[in-house]
């Protein structure tokens, strides 16, 4: 007898068969522990989405997952869809699609590989979407694109340019409880406030742990490398919550201790420390190598791993959530994310900063300047602006880079910018 697979399994077993490749592929780094159960973490959470059973929600970058597993439903942050394509060769295929849709090469490359996905029908259906206006304003675009594309509501949550004050705060409270309430109710799903205040509890405690594993970076010479470290943004962005989120951190920062204490560097004989901001290219990892392992040039930390929040208060989850959102330093003017980048210099003891620039970012783009500038105030810090896609990998030459990158190192070793 045979037995017909529905549209979700058969998504589920190509994912599978893709996320085997991934990994497969060979690596200049043996992973730690911490980053093995992250994952494998991802890949379980991917894998639930596409049960039959799951209620599945879309979210984008500073949606917090908690709301979403306090109703028992599945966050997925779409873009990092894109990242694992691109790592197993399948992102161009995908971006080709959305382009056949008149999509633009210039609009945000991680955006128009899920676009591309979801015309060759490789995602799972969302039974609802949230979307907001940070920290990409094409998210709420493309958002609205695939609540029509899978008749599901988009709700969207709009996060205030001024971030401090009560009336900020309780804006974006508001609006998080009306979101949570408003799926639970269309799915059909259970949400008590209760349930919330005991997934603001593990994500406290994951936090702990997390924020510690982040600290210990700070050994000099580091314990970690940054190609390792910056992939954990995928736990970041919807393991928020989760009980997988606790045990990833814990066991990171279990292990960063023990390898400081028996002397293991994640680069022999560190040269230079860098401050890795924005997101890194996901087709390859020739960048770190040739800095991290080739120059013993370790990128100690990035920026998106930045914790900027206190522990939150279960019995005020709505408001505790906004607070967190709010505290991001990629939220507000300018002079608020130089001051973060500043602290993280002093912290880390950075000696240049890698400032990726994708061209689909332009937000995000325009403000490598402001902060240079700002950062020239306080020293005279190599600033480099690598002008690369993350997961487009069709204009990336490695010579190009690496003459780049060469230049940028000259500089380092002068110890002043040009």
């Amino acid at each position: 007898m045979t037995v017909t697979e529905t549209k979700r399994q058969q998504q589920k077993r190509y994912f599978s068969d893709q996320f085997q490749n991934r990994m497969k592929q060979p690596r200049f780094y043996s992973p730690l522990k911490g980053s093995q159960a992250r994952e494998r973490a991802m890949y379980k959470l991917f894998t639930e989405s596409f049960r039959d059973t799951s209620t599945v929600v879309w979210k984008s970058t500073f949606v917090p997952s908690e709301i979403i597993y306090a109703i028992g439903a599945v966050p997925l942050y779409i873009e990092t869809f894109s990242a694992m394509a691109a790592g197993v060769g399948m992102c161009t295929d995908m971006l080709t699609a959305s382009e056949n849709q008149g999509f633009s090469r210039d609009c945000c490359s991680f955006l128009r590989g899920v676009l591309g996905a979801s015309r060759k029908d490789i995602l799972p259906k969302p039974d609802a979407l949230i979307s907001s206006s940070y920290y990409c304003d094409g998210d709420p675009m493309i958002f609205d694109i695939f609540a029509d594309e899978y008749k599901s509501l988009h709700h969207y949550l709009h996060i205030p340019f001024f971030t401090e004050g009560e009336d900020s705060c309780d804006l974006v409270a508001d609006q998080l409880e009306e979101i949570t309430r408003s799926i639970a109710r269309e799915t059909g799903s259970d949400f008590s406030q209760d349930k919330l205040s005991e997934t603001i509890a593990i994500s406290n405690e994951a936090c702990r742990y997390f924020k510690k594993s982040m600290n210990l970076r700070k050994h000099r010479p580091s314990p970690m490398l940054g190609c390792e470290a910056i992939d954990h943004i995928g736990s970041i962005s919807q393991l928020w919550g989760s009980k997988s989120f606790v045990r990833i951190s814990k066991l990171l920062c279990e292990e960063l201790e023990e390898r400081i204490e028996k002397g293991i560097t994640a680069v022999e004989d560190e040269q230079h420390r860098l401050l890795w901001c924005h997101l890194r290219p996901y087709y390859n990892d020739e960048i770190f190598q040739y800095l991290e392992i080739e120059h013993n040039a370790v990128v100690a930390f990035e920026m998106v791993n930045l914790i900027t929040w206190d522990e939150m208060d279960p019995q005020k989850p709505f408001q505790s959530l906004a607070k967190k959102l709010l505290s991001n330093q990629s939220i507000g003017p300018h002079e608020r994310m130089t001051r973060w980048i500043s602290t993280m210099i002093k912290e880390y003891s950075i000696d240049g900063i890698i400032w990726m620039a994708p061209w689909g970012c332009r937000h995000f783009n325009s403000l490598s300047q402001m902060v240079k500038e700002g950062l020239r105030k306080e020293g005279n810090i190599p600033f480099y602006v690598l002008d690369l896609e993350c997961v487009d990998k069709r204009n990336y030459s490695k010579e190009q880079v690496r003459t780049r990158l060469d230049a940028f190192l000259e500089v380092l070793e002068d110890g002043s910018e040009e």
